[in-house]
């Protein structure tokens, strides 16, 4: 009996010397994306993966592309020469081009990355020179518990260079004053967003308020951007008459806080960048909304074509809207931007505004 206590006594102090299991690492972890469609040349991230419960820290790293028919390729991995923005522009400390330029780097970088923390894929301008469409990615995860090899982890599939994203809504509005600073919406065209059917007239010119075109291949590695704000004609306003957009004491973010100067000539202004994408810096808003741009017209910019309004909205009554100084309508445009350019040279951006014609 003493024999059987002794042993079970042994027993259990190895059991205890034993070491604890550490961790977790689930047999699931899986992508939250069976395809990422990438457009080629622009930065671009995904979505970080799925790890089931696993612990964290997580390490994550590629261990193999292979292109659609299983075949290995560095296609994706191989380094391209590309200038990026280290930081990006700020209008309150990149005052001069020098300035600017230092924030600029030069550097071979493949077109794929994996962040070894998060497992999210990062895209790079250097896509630009990828040939084929799709990839398979393979990739291992690993953590405190052990690893993870996750092959077919996702389908990468390489869509068209987009020299232009339509990030958020833009509209060009005509605003009919009350008076006393007050006004209200007299009509309003919008683009919402890169699914929009009017993107199409938008890019090659043919849309009937909004467009943007590129004009000229230089600068070939800066990029200019040729604002111009015209009546529902087509003829152009004196760039003096457009102007900034306040909330309170401050200007809501512009395009002037884009460029390091400004050219102004008889019908536009024009910004710049050393380098795209334009615009940067965004001083109310994040995420997509931080491409929104405002400005607004001089109530002396326009008069309004009270016809043109008439047969395409019916009869209206224009009494609260008159100025009994002038008999004229107090109007003026509310002008709101939402795109983001990804490539070099210059660039025109034209708003008409609707039912209106130049002073």
């Amino acid at each position: 009996m003493k024999k059987i206590i002794y042993l079970f006594g042994i027993t259990l102090l190895v059991l205890s010397c034993e070491q604890p299991e550490v961790g977790y690492i689930s047999d699931n972890i899986h992508s939250l994306q069976d395809t990422i469609t990438v457009p080629r040349g622009v930065f671009y991230s995904s979505t970080p993966p799925a790890v089931e419960g696993s612990t964290y820290p997580m390490e994550w790293s590629i261990t193999g592309i292979t292109d659609k028919d299983g075949k290995p390729t560095t296609e994706l991995q191989d380094l391209h020469e590309i200038l990026t923005w280290t930081a990006p522009f700020d209008p309150t400390t990149d005052t001069t081009l020098e300035l600017a330029m230092k924030k600029l780097k030069l550097s071979p970088q493949p077109s794929i990355i994996m962040n070894p923390v998060s497992g999210e894929f990062v895209f790079t301008q250097a896509s630009k020179n990828v040939v084929n469409n799709d990839f398979i990615i393979n990739v291992n995860a690993k953590n405190v518990r052990g690893e993870r090899q996750l092959d077919k982890f996702t389908w990468v599939k390489m869509g068209p260079f987009v020299p232009v994203e339509f990030k958020t809504e833009m509209r060009s509005r005509l605003q009919l004053g009350k008076g006393g600073g007050v006004y209200d919406t007299g009509y309003t065209y919008s683009v919402l967003n890169d699914s929009d059917p009017k993107v199409a007239g938008v890019l090659d010119g043919t849309d009937p308020y909004i467009t943007i075109v590129k004009i000229s291949d230089e600068p070939k590695m800066a990029v200019n951007v040729k604002m111009i704000i015209a009546d529902s004609h087509g003829a152009a306003l004196d760039p003096n008459k457009v102007v900034f957009n306040y909330s309170g004491s401050q200007p809501l973010q512009n395009y002037h806080d884009n460029t390091i100067g400004t050219v102004l000539d008889a019908e536009s202004t024009t910004f710049g960048l050393p380098a795209p994408p334009f615009p940067q810096y965004a001083r109310n808003y994040s995420g997509n909304d931080a491409y929104l741009m405002y400005y607004l017209t001089t109530a002396d910019a326009f008069t309004v074509d009270k016809a043109a309004f008439e047969a395409d909205n019916g009869v209206k009554d224009w009494t609260n809207y008159i100025d009994p100084a002038t008999g004229q309508i107090r109007n003026r445009a509310y002008i709101r931007w939402g795109v983001k350019i990804n490539d070099s040279g210059t660039w025109e951006i034209k708003m008409k505004i609707p039912y209106t014609t130049k002073k």
